[in-house]
């Protein structure tokens, strides 16, 4: 399919994401680059906005659809949600057009017989717009905020419970708007070297030196084909900055890929020292690899490790930083399509499997040596239980620094949980 036609290309995106599991950030960071960034932001915006309204769009559909939204087949399902986010949520794209492309796609997909009924959805669509969306909530009704700001119920009554109404609210408000780029540079100057190729930055308000981009695309300027900055949230920047300005020599990056904190540590190595990058799928360490070369970065080496079993290299490592697999929740601006697979069930299933990593780890870390563990994750039992439960049963490790805990609610940064460890000298 061409990217000729961005609603066609988000379709394709869509489906993937719908039924086969694929992540939407990785199938739109994968394209072509295109001659047309006003169509290549498009396709970003209907992909991304449709997995975050989602529930929202159902709603409006399943009121004027003549049969329920789950029975509908899947392929037409997709082509009836990027229409309906294009007729409520799009001021680009008119209605007719929205129409017609959905019953085109249905067609193309092999559905011709859809293709009536999915005019006709839409037509209502069209005609009724915003009277089909779902009222503001009363408070106290978490199901109704959940509808309201399209997550899954379960995650917003336990959400609601913990943070209060408002705080809740206000963090749903923020998973549905647009992450930030934020920028690490390799050195100074990059903000006047990104100006005159058009993209304009601001100086990010936690970390010296970051930059959030306000207009423009970095990835296709020629300081990024320099290697003068890689793209990195702020707040995982953050997380790094929690071992201070001077790590190693010798420095371990546990759950490595794609290695953007690898990068953040071996700019603050010790001279002559090396930051072992370990990851679990080999795969994915080849993109740290390609991330390392194209910023000129050579003190990066990585090993093919898995962290729930037992280490490699133990008590070596003078700094070890854990990046924990987690559920994302930090993250649903930029990964909209966690809020729909997350179960409740899975929170103690990762909460066990970052313990395991997290004491695999541990034993890397030599006598006197720093113990780092994040997760992008909103949730406790992720976090600061994990925590916890470690250090009862690791008496040699105590708790130093400052406790990081960020919230798209407050910034527009990912929400993160971060903690320093120290291991006692023996």
């Amino acid at each position: 399919m061409s990217v000729s036609n961005p609603r066609r290309e988000a379709y394709r995106i869509l489906r993937r994401v719908e039924e086969a599991g694929a992540f939407a950030s990785a199938l739109l960071e994968s394209r072509p680059p295109s001659r047309d960034q006003r169509d290549a932001a498009l396709v970003t915006e209907i992909v991304l906005g449709v997995l975050r309204r989602r529930a929202v769009i159902d709603h409006a559909v399943a009121r004027v659809a003549s049969r329920p939204i789950d029975g509908i087949e899947p392929a037409v399902r997709e082509a009836l949600r990027v229409g309906t986010y294009s007729i409520l949520f799009l001021d680009r794209v008119p209605d007719f057009a929205a129409v017609d492309t959905a019953v085109t796609l249905v067609k193309e997909a092999g559905h011709a017989k859809a293709a009536g009924f999915v005019n006709g959805v839409l037509r209502r669509v069209a005609r009724e717009g915003e009277a089909l969306l779902p009222p503001a909530p009363v408070r106290g009704d978490a199901a109704a905020l959940a509808l309201y700001r399209s997550h899954p119920a379960w995650w917003v009554e336990r959400l609601v419970r913990r943070l209060g109404w408002e705080e809740a609210d206000a963090l749903l408000a923020a998973d549905n708007e647009p992450a930030a780029t934020t920028l690490a540079p390799r050195g100074p100057g990059l903000a006047e070297a990104l100006a005159r190729e058009g993209v304009v930055t601001e100086p990010c308000a936690e970390v010296p030196g970051a930059l959030r981009v306000t207009s423009g695309v970095p990835q296709q300027t020629e300081a990024f084909r320099a290697g003068a900055f890689w793209m990195q949230d702020e707040a995982s920047q953050r997380v790094v900055r929690l071992f201070g300005d001077r790590v190693g020599p010798r420095v371990a990056d546990v759950c490595a890929a794609p290695g953007g904190k690898s990068l953040g540590l071996a700019a603050r190595l010790a001279k002559g020292g090396v930051v072992v990058a370990l990851d679990r799928h080999a795969h994915r360490l080849r993109r740290v690899v390609a991330n390392a070369g194209r910023v000129g970065v050579t003190s990066i080496v990585t090993v093919a490790a898995d962290m729930t079993r037992e280490a490699p290299l133990a008590g070596t490592f003078d700094d070890v930083l854990v990046d924990a697999p987690c559920s994302g929740t930090g993250t649903l601006r930029r990964h909209p399509e966690i809020r729909w697979r997350l179960r409740p069930d899975d929170l103690p299933v990762l909460a066990a499997r970052q313990r395991k990593i997290l004491a695999s780890a541990a034993a890397l870390v030599r006598p006197g040596g720093r113990l780092g563990y994040a997760v992008c994750s909103l949730e406790p039992e992720e976090g600061e239980e994990v925590v916890a439960s470690f250090l009862d049963a690791h008496p040699a490790f105590s708790r130093t620094g400052e406790i990081l805990r960020t919230s798209p609610a407050h910034a527009p940064q990912d929400g993160f949980y971060a903690v320093l460890l120290t291991r006692r000298s023996e």
